[in-house]
């Protein structure tokens, strides 16, 4: 099976977090995203609900040390079929100066342009969510370890649909999850290919638990849109 993205050739398996997501950033202040250009960031469109998307934090490990990249976001460009029932679930920030991007801490990730992805693939996210129901946004960044399941596992989910959501699961031991605070966040395989935003859980309206389907945004979905909004 391919590599999980903490074990590139690049960045050693016990690297801190952020070197080993140098995409991701802290939305707001309750929301993840990924750096997709020194000027742009992709997180979920349900972001809005819950964050003002004032700005950006990157390049941290832990979002209360003082270290990082503050930014201020200059405009919101929400995707036109996003609905709050979780139907395409997108958002583009463009920020009011651009990051330092340095290929370690703060690094731009590459778009998935694939119509789909296979089953079993393996991938993985980074953000600051809360580690268990209705608690609070953790300051250290966290990683978890899924593997994409195939469309049929998540059909039992009602919200699910396959055109432009991709159905993962936690891998073992751990099962890992998502819960609140984690939306937004960027799913990414082994070569650092964004492939999804993080989306909705099994039942989060009720539960943060391991073993839970997590439905990701399907980036693959909507590259045109997002190569029209910000030519990329």
């Amino acid at each position: 099976p391919p590599a999980t993205t903490e074990h590139t050739t690049t960045v050693p398996p016990n690297a801190p977090v952020n070197e080993r997501f140098p995409h991701a950033v802290l939305f707001g202040s309750t929301c993840g995203g990924t750096i997709i250009s020194s000027k742009w960031i992709l997180t979920a469109g349900h972001c809005t609900l819950f964050s003002s998307g004032g700005g950006v934090k990157a390049g941290t490990n832990n979002t209360d040390d003082g270290s990082g990249v503050d930014r201020r976001v200059k405009r919101l460009v929400i995707h036109p079929l996003f609905s709050v029932g979780a139907r395409w679930d997108f958002l583009l920030a463009e920020l009011s100066e651009p990051l330092p991007l340095n290929n370690k801490t703060i690094k731009a990730a590459t778009l998935d342009d694939h119509p789909s992805l296979p089953a079993g693939l393996e991938v993985a996210y980074a953000g600051y969510g809360t580690d268990h129901h209705g608690g609070f946004m953790r300051s250290a960044m966290h990683a978890m370890e899924l593997a994409v399941q195939p469309d049929e596992a998540c059909s039992k989910l009602e919200q699910f649909k396959k055109e432009d959501m991709l159905c993962t699961r936690g891998r073992p031991p751990r099962y890992d999850s998502a819960c609140n605070g984690d939306s937004g966040s960027g799913l990414v395989d082994s070569s650092g290919r964004l492939v999804g935003v993080a989306s909705w859980v099994e039942n989060d309206a009720h539960e943060c638990r391991n073993g839970a389907l997590v439905v990701f945004s399907r980036v693959g979905a909507v590259r045109d849109w997002i190569r029209q909004v910000t030519k990329l």
